[in-house]
């Protein structure tokens, strides 16, 4: 490929005998930016970088001498303090007489092209430079008369000796077999095929049984009884030597050797896509090794799992593979193992951990969770993976230092939670989430005083989802976060309109649950603080519930979110209250206003098991020692709410008198009133259990 070459512009410029400039083109003035009257009338020293009238003579002595034009290259300077490289043609100007009385100058800015040819120097001194450090080898070889020439570089590299007579049979010979037949086609094709150049990369063996890589590249010329065949070669060695350990880093793993992640899945796709026959992966994982790591260091860390890698590879057969899958994971790939045989190899890979490691005179024990996954149809190095390591995590969940088996029913269970959780992502984009209401009531007036609200996810194929069924995906994935907030606010606007605007619902309160993920995010009381603010309903209408087994497993809530809370006016309730055995110092420190008896003690009521209305006394016992108000849940049959009255309980909710219900139809709830309960002889009506929370 010939490079471009820049168009070179034309300056021209007259001077008489003293070097005084008498012509100047446009050409001239975009070349060294003077104007014409800029320049006629000065001496050549405008342009020159050295002395310009001598410059001018010695051309002029020249064109006298009968030399005619000239050519020169110099360095003239433009007007603006640059200099460029300009090719200078000098020509004689005469009078009508024949007289000399000066020159005519074109000059061509070469810039450009001085640049491309100083780069093209250095260009062919880096190319000398490099095939003198390369060693390349040369030979040749005449089809006609069948003889060779070699270069010594070329003899050294194939361990010829000097004189040795070369032939294409004894070449072969000083060729790695596994590459002797590619070579006989590629020199078959030169010979009788027509082709007119090769390259090839091959392996030669030295008389030490040393493997020398070597680039051939073979090209053909001439025809005929001409045909000569051109051979170069250079030694590759270090070079495929520095490939294969870059490919053995890039496939396995730094600390223990073992094939990584990457290898794993290659040697999972191979055996698969290759259909090979019982195809069964190991999940390994260290129990509890982060408290080993923190007693001992990372360092040492390090040091027992390349033990442990170490000890790993004999308890495996030999064609099977062990590697590192990260941290301590480690997986076991076995072919040819039957489903039933499975066991037995964990068994042995947990027998290989059992004994004690030795740290600078440490001893120091492990055990191992393992899970096995035999592949199955339409497995993928992906699916198998993923089901060796849920199966692994069913051992860690159940104890540890256990051995569990691929269970489809729990991988598919799996698979629904994650495409659940997937599909939750989005559910606050999409507007699908709802919020029902449920009316807490006096029972003394059968009046709803406040309402509960409950969280519903209209999910697009599923339906509408109760909460049983995503909160613990919000809760572990984090989105109770935004999801709480959403319902906060979207709870205290829906009641401040309905405070605001039906007759009688001016003292309405909301009871609104929270989250303990909620409770531990330094920026709840903002989320409180600003939700008031934008629905503008008063903080004392606004209870938020926690559960009471959430507090017993958070004895530690931030002291600082507690007093935000109470800061802001809101009530604070603990929701199915009775299970969970609060301290009576923890009420007071919480500070609550509201205990909600569990709905378990209220379902028990009017049996003739006194013990659910003993526990209900003793509640609103403490409840009155610490001026709490009482609300009972889960209220379904009129006997259960002449109990509750009995004993002095204020107020319930409960299917008694209202499921949740969608916004749109709590107005009518609120303006009825409560259905006087049927006489004690009736038969109480079946309602549905509920299982919303």
């Amino acid at each position: 490929m010939i490079p471009h070459t820049p168009a070179v512009p034309e300056a021209r410029i007259s001077g008489d005998l003293n070097g005084t400039i008498t012509a100047w083109n446009a050409g001239a003035t975009e070349m060294f930016g003077f104007s014409a009257g800029e320049a006629i009338g000065r001496n050549y020293d405008l342009l020159t970088t050295t002395n310009g009238p001598i410059l001018h003579r010695e051309a002029l002595e020249q064109l006298l001498a009968g030399k005619g034009s000239s050519e020169v290259r110099t360095r003239w300077r433009r007007n603006d303090g640059r200099v460029a490289e300009v090719s200078l043609t000098h020509s004689p100007r005469f009078d009508a007489d024949g007289v000399l009385i000066g020159s005519s100058t074109i000059a061509r800015d070469v810039t450009a092209v001085a640049q491309l040819q100083d780069e093209a120097g250095k260009e062919r001194e880096r190319l000398i430079e490099a095939q003198e450090m390369a060693h390349v080898g040369s030979a040749e070889y005449d089809f006609s008369s069948g003889r060779w020439w070699h270069s010594e570089e070329f003899g050294r590299l194939l361990d010829l000796t000097t004189g040795e007579k070369v032939s294409v049979s004894m070449l072969l010979e000083k060729i790695h077999p596994q590459d002797r037949d590619g070579v006989r086609t590629d020199w078959h094709s030169l010979d009788r095929a027509g082709s007119r150049h090769l390259d090839r990369e091959l392996r030669l063996i030295q008389p030490t049984g040393d493997v020398r890589w070597i680039l051939a590249s073979v090209r053909v010329t001439g025809t005929g009884a001409r045909t000569r065949v051109l051979i170069t070669a250079l030694d590759i060695t270090a070079r495929k030597l520095a490939e294969a350990v870059l490919t053995h880093q890039a496939s396995h793993d730094a600390l223990t050797g073992l094939p990584n992640r990457i290898l794993i899945n290659t040697i999972l796709h191979d055996l698969l896509g290759r259909k090979a026959s019982s195809v069964v992966v190991f999940f390994l994982d260290v129990d509890r090794f982060k408290t080993v790591n923190d007693a001992v260091g990372h360092a040492a860390g390090d040091a027992i799992l390349t033990q442990l890698a170490a000890r790993l590879r004999p308890a495996i057969r030999p064609g099977d593979t062990v590697g590192r899958f990260g941290g301590d994971e480690f997986i076991v790939i076995c072919k040819n193992l039957h489903a039933t045989e499975a066991t037995a190899v964990a068994e042995r890979l947990r027998a290989a951990v059992k004994e004690d490691f030795t740290l600078g005179g440490r001893r120091i024990f492990l055990n191992i969770s393992i899970g096995i996954a035999p592949a199955g149809p339409g497995d993928t190095a992906e699916t198998i993976l993923d089901a060796a390591d849920m199966a692994m995590y069913q051992a860690k969940n159940a104890g540890g230092d256990r051995i569990a088996v691929r269970d489809s029913r729990t991988q598919a269970a799996a698979t629904a939670r994650l495409n659940l959780e997937s599909d939750l992502r989005l559910a606050l984009d999409r507007n699908e989430l709802r919020l029902h209401y449920q009316p807490v009531i006096d029972i003394k007036t059968g009046m709803p005083v406040g309402l509960e609200a409950f969280l519903r996810w209209e999910h697009p194929t599923l339906g509408l989802l109760q909460p049983a069924s995503f909160i613990s995906l919000a809760e572990d994935s984090g989105l109770i976060v935004p999801i709480g907030s959403w319902v906060l606010n979207q709870a205290l606007q829906q009641t401040q309109h309905w405070r605001n605007t039906l007759p009688g619902a001016k003292d309405l309160t909301i009871f609104v649950n929270v989250s303990v993920r909620q409770l531990q995010d330094l920026r709840f009381v903002d989320t409180v603080r600003d939700a008031l603010c934008t629905t503008g309903i008063s903080p004392a209408a606004v209870t938020l519930e926690i559960t009471e087994s959430v507090l017993m497993d958070q004895r530690e809530l931030p002291t600082a979110i507690v007093q935000g809370l109470h800061a802001c006016g809101v009530g604070l309730a603990i929701d199915d209250f009775g299970t969970g055995y609060s301290s009576l110092s923890q009420l007071r420190w919480l500070s609550a206003h509201t205990l909600k008896i569990d709905r378990s003690f209220v379902s028990e009521l009017g049996y003739k098991d006194p013990s659910s209305a003993s526990i209900i006394q003793l509640i609103l016992g403490m409840a009155r020692v610490l001026n709490l108000s009482v609300i009972a849940e889960g209220v379904e049959t009129p006997a259960q709410l002449n109990e509750l009255r009995r004993l002095g309980v204020r107020h319930a909710q409960g299917y008694l008198w209202s499921t949740p219900l969608p916004a749109h139809e709590i107005p009518k709830q609120l303006q009825a009133h409560a259905p006087e309960p049927p006489p004690r002889n009736a038969q109480p009506r079946k309602l549905p259990r509920r299982s919303d929370r």
